[in-house]
């Protein structure tokens, strides 16, 4: 048995030296997956679809609801969450009796690779973190040639969505060189005015669906047109790059792996 502290919650978490393990982050499923973890994955959340593996696995509820149920069948040593929104499902399943860690919510690319390291020191898999971290490392210091170009990032939840200075996403894409044309606006996530980004032209458009979605790069075009984006230089240029859900959003390891992917898809069109 081994104690690890949360700076979160604030005390200490037993937790056994082969513990079984519920995840309710998509985040974290990952990097258990990544760490050398997975068999001892009892359960994950109806979101958790990385890696593909993880269809197999029990699903006990959603983001920010469970199944107290399904959670007490599958008989958990350690629950999983993050923080951010699942802050209050944190507290509801420790003031249950449950045995809950969250991992903190990254606020940069660098916090990804963070919590690989910190997942793993939490259940016991600190070594194989460490080399996982640092072969994710080695894979961005590879990228020696920035894009150097701006970039309007847009994620669709029920409405249009993008990034302000304060998300993992806009660091991100700005370690690759594309400077998000929101920079300056202290937030995480906002709704965009269409009128600003069309002012602020920027070279490279990065349009994210949301999960059950499904568009056309011409569909995505024609809505931008449709917005008044005709003469904005990313379109002009064709430099609108169109990704699947769970793309840039995802913020587990597998976060990285897509943007170095994006990262060569730009520079072929360059």
């Amino acid at each position: 048995m081994r104690r690890v502290f949360s700076e979160v919650l604030g005390i200490h978490i037993e937790v056994p030296d082969d513990p079984k393990i519920i995840s309710l982050a998509p985040s974290i499923t990952d990097t258990l997956y990544r760490i050398g973890a997975w068999d001892n994955v009892v359960g994950v959340s109806l979101f958790c679809n990385i890696p593909k593996e993880a269809k197999e696995k029990p699903r006990v509820g959603a983001y920010l609801k469970v199944s107290y149920k399904r959670i007490d069948e599958l008989e958990p040593d350690l629950i999983l969450t993050t923080t951010g929104v699942q802050r209050k499902l944190t507290f509801e399943l420790k003031d249950n009796g449950y045995n809950v860690y969250p991992i903190p919510l990254p606020t940069s690319i660098y916090g990804i690779i963070d919590n690989i390291v910190l997942t793993g020191y939490v259940v016991g898999r600190v070594d194989k973190a460490l080399k996982v971290a640092k072969n994710y490392l080695n894979k961005l210091l590879n990228i020696e040639e920035p894009i150097n170009k701006s970039v309007y990032y847009e994620i669709c939840f029920e409405e249009p969505y993008t990034i302000g200075r304060y998300s993992y996403i806009a660091t991100s894409l700005d370690y690759i060189g594309l400077k998000n044309i929101f920079n300056e606006v202290e937030s995480s996530y906002f709704k965009p005015s269409f009128n600003d980004v069309a002012e602020r032209n920027p070279e490279i458009i990065i349009y994210e669906m949301k999960p059950g979605l499904s568009k056309s790069y011409n569909e995505v075009i024609e809505m931008f047109e449709d917005r008044g984006w005709e003469s904005v230089n990313a379109l002009r240029s064709n430099n609108v790059f169109i990704l699947k859900p769970d793309t840039l959003a995802h913020y587990g390891p597998t976060h990285i792996d897509n943007l170095i992917k994006l990262y060569s898809q730009i520079i072929a069109r360059q």
